[in-house]
């Protein structure tokens, strides 16, 4: 079983392109393509869709 990522680790994954730098490329501002956000809270590691229901990271057209 792979080691548990601390809570920095987790939430790097959000990714670290501004909105400006993700919709230039195409993708979702909110989510930086990645569809889900990432966060954690008193060491649970949580998981969501992006609310701006982006098509699979991808900027809404």
């Amino acid at each position: 079983m792979a080691p548990r990522m601390t809570d920095e680790q987790w939430e790097a994954q959000n990714g670290r392109l501004s909105p400006g730098e993700a919709t230039a490329r195409g993708l979702c501002w909110c989510c930086s393509g990645n569809g889900f956000l990432f966060s954690a809270f008193g060491g649970k590691q949580i998981k969501t869709r992006c609310p701006e229901r982006c098509d699979h990271g991808k900027a809404k057209r």
